[in-house]
This record gives C-alpha cells, sequence and structure tokens, in this order.
C-alpha cells in the first residue's frame, strides 16, 4: 500500500507546496555567504526585485529570499544569474518553519518582512505571518543586536505587529533609516501610487528579547 506520506510532492508554479530539501537549500546559503560579514533576508522576497536591487545597491551585503511560489524563485535567480549578481539568491519555502529550516542560529544581521498577507478578516486573523509564533523564530536567526524590519499596507495588521511586538520586553524600536541604501519594494511601489498609507517598524533584538521570546 503507497501512503501519501511516501508520494514525492513537486513543486507546482504558482501554487504553495510543502517545504523540501531545505536542508540542502541550508548548506548551498552557507556556501553562497561565505566571505561576508553582513547577510540579510527578505522573507516573502515575491520576484525578488527588492532583492536583487539590494545586492546590487550594497555589494559587500549578501541577500537571501524566500519566498512560496516556486516558478517566481526560479525566474528570480535566473534574471539574478544572467545580471551576473554574486551576493544575492532566493530558495522556496513556505511559513515560518522555512525560516526556521533554512537560516542558521545567529546568522542574519536584518530580517524584512514587507507587505505579508494581511488576512483582514477577522476569522482569518489567525493565519497572519507576524504573531509570537513567528517571532520566537525570527528572534533566534538574528544575530545580537540584529534588526527585524516590518512593513504592511495595512493599518489595522501593523497596529496588530505592534501589539505582538510589545507583549515581550527585549525588542528595541530602532530608527527606519540605516546605513544601507534601500530600494522600493514592488509592493511599496504600487501603494504609494494608490496613495495607501504604508506602517512601517524596525525593531532591533535584544538577548532580553530572545529570553523573554523563548520562556
Amino acid at each position: 500500500m503507497v501512503r501519501k506520506a511516501d508520494l514525492e510532492v513537486v513543486p507546482t508554479p504558482g501554487r504553495m507546496t510543502p517545504n523540501q530539501d531545505l536542508k540542502a537549500a541550508r548548506e548551498e546559503l552557507l556556501r553562497l555567504a561565505a566571505g561576508y560579514s553582513r547577510i540579510e533576508c527578505d522573507f516573502g522576497a515575491s520576484k525578488g526585485k527588492f532583492l536583487s536591487e539590494s545586492a546590487v545597491l550594497n555589494p559587500g551585503v549578501f541577500f537571501a529570499g524566500i519566498e512560496g511560489l516556486s516558478d517566481r524563485v526560479k525566474r528570480a535567480n535566473k534574471k539574478i544569474e544572467r545580471q551576473g549578481i554574486p551576493n544575492a539568491a532566493l530558495w522556496r519555502g513556505w511559513g515560518k518553519e522555512s525560516l526556521d529550516e533554512l537560516i542558521p542560529d545567529g546568522f542574519l544581521d536584518t530580517l524584512h518582512v514587507s507587505f505579508p498577507d494581511p488576512w483582514p478578516k477577522r476569522r482569518h486573523w489567525f493565519r497572519r505571518l507576524v504573531n509570537v509564533s513567528f517571532l520566537k523564530v525570527a528572534v533566534t536567526k538574528l544575530k545580537p543586536d540584529g534588526v527585524l524590519r516590518l512593513q504592511t499596507d495595512h493599518l489595522g495588521y501593523f497596529a496588530s505587529m505592534k501589539e505582538e511586538l510589545g507583549h515581550h520586553e527585549g525588542w528595541i524600536e530602532v530608527p527606519w533609516e540605516d546605513d544601507l541604501v534601500r530600494p522600493v519594494t514592488e509592493f511599496e511601489t504600487i501603494f504609494r501610487a494608490k496613495g495607501d498609507p504604508i506602517g512601517r517598524i524596525a525593531v532591533r533584538r535584544s538577548q532580553v528579547g530572545v529570553d523573554n521570546l523563548l520562556s
């Protein structure tokens, strides 16, 4: 009898599929990022525009992207290779589990989460990415004094993000502007053109935050 668990799940373009081969992906990430003292991750990298432009503008930083749609990952990596960008790559991953399995602990200087699905209906709020469970993973992936950068066009979700951060001591808000040249994300361009307000916050990891989140 063939069990469902024995069947190989082949990623389908345009569809979310279970995480696979993240152990091999982590080994590839470590190989590509070797030699870079500063490493950032764009979680939910979409088509890789922000990732690739960030890499071009900041050649001394390695940018890793995680995106749930396999066709986007393939196209973005082909574009990065075609343009000869050595300090950027995307991997397919879905949910906070992909962040946990792909990124080693204490690895990131900065983690970007830009415009995740806001799930505006109350009955769907449990599906929102930024919650205590996600923050427990995120805080372990940041280096001491690493920074988490959150953006959303949904002000209700933004209030929820700040509330989740406020549940635990140790996340210290820092200025949004930092020492890198930051391109505008694809979604930010769209929302700005529509005149939509954008909520954004940058918070720095502290050991107190790690202790409280993991307790």
